[in-house]
């Protein structure tokens, strides 16, 4: 049998061909017979970092960048637990494997969750109906993060590990040239003391089991009777384990689109002891600098804001996350 996918070596090969159907479309079909699933159609899903297709509505294909074995062993695993019967609408997995062709693709096939992304609904979606989706978001990361993470075995689940995470984080955002173009040289030279003063306190807190990216393409959104729900949640490739504030950011900057009644009814579902006061968003803005995706999450913000002169990182925490 001929080559059914090239060789790719480079993101750059790969950013060029992972959304191609034509390209895809064979060894999609190829996977579906192994597992003896009909295929008439497959669509491209969003494009993130993997290749993802839809197969007839009924399943998806997501096949793993040859640069992210990792991926495919945890989400083999968080889609296992999570979407069989949890309180989560997360997709079931349904099959996994290794396509062998000239390279090895590992792939999942999991079950379709229908619904857009909430980036897609957000525009005609009247406001307090997305504060009530808000809340019923809050409620499924609740049940998210009381996942006992003492069973996973892709995840380092101690706390110890969540620290030298911490630390490798915060070292590598007090480093100037990480915000050239960005920030201020003086607002930069602020943050490895706000770091350290915000983030002291965190030694003897809990870790929890997080989506780590809740972005508005990961929360799909379905009309119901004309009511919009979330009927899925996926994507589970930058789950981590850690401290819940760090859930906080991809949630606040793109999933709730920095909206503060969509945060509040979230926080209220979620966890009615926790205030939206200084502290929360002090640390709100630390955990912001420690972000896998931190220098493109504020300068995407500041962009959008019209770059603004900012003095401190007081000005900058108001801006990003009081404003």
């Amino acid at each position: 049998m001929p080559p059914l996918l090239p060789v790719i070596t480079t993101w750059a090969e790969w950013g060029r061909m992972f959304t191609n159907v034509p390209q895809w479309a064979a060894a999609v079909r190829e996977i579906c017979r192994r597992h003896h699933i009909p295929v008439q159609h497959v669509t491209a899903g969003f494009p993130g970092t993997n290749a993802v297709f839809v197969v007839d509505d009924a399943c998806v294909v997501k096949i793993y960048a040859p640069f992210c074995p990792e991926d495919f062993e945890l989400e083999c695993e968080l889609y296992t637990l999570l979407g069989n019967g949890s309180a989560l609408p997360v997709p079931a997995l349904i099959a996994q494997g290794v396509l062998e062709d000239q390279m090895r693709w590992p792939y999942i096939i999991t079950e379709f969750k229908p619904g857009i992304p909430i980036r897609e609904a957000r525009a005609h979606i009247a406001h307090r109906q997305r504060v009530r989706l808000a809340a019923a978001l809050g409620e499924m990361i609740r049940h998210l993060h009381h996942i006992p993470v003492m069973q996973l075995t892709t995840l380092d689940p101690t706390p110890a590990g969540w620290r030298a995470l911490v630390r490798q984080r915060a070292a590598q955002a007090a480093l100037p040239t990480q915000w050239e173009d960005i920030l201020p040289a003086a607002v930069a030279a602020e943050i490895p003391g706000f770091l350290a003063s915000v983030l002291a306190a965190d030694d003897e807190a809990p870790v929890v089991l997080m989506n780590g990216d809740l972005t508005e393409d990961h929360i799909l959104l379905e009309q119901d009777g004309g009511k919009w729900r979330v009927s899925g949640l996926i994507d589970f490739g930058d789950a981590l384990v850690g401290q819940k504030e760090y859930e906080w950011v991809a949630l606040w900057f793109s999933g709730l689109d920095r909206d503060y009644e969509c945060l509040a009814a979230f926080m209220e579902s979620y966890d009615a002891r926790i205030k939206l006061d200084d502290d929360f968003f002090t640390r709100a803005m630390a955990y912001t600098f420690i972000h896998e995706f931190a220098t493109d999450i504020l300068a995407t913000t500041l962009k959008i804001l019209g770059n603004p002169p900012i003095a401190s990182i007081k000005e900058l925490q108001a801006l990003l996350w009081q404003g």
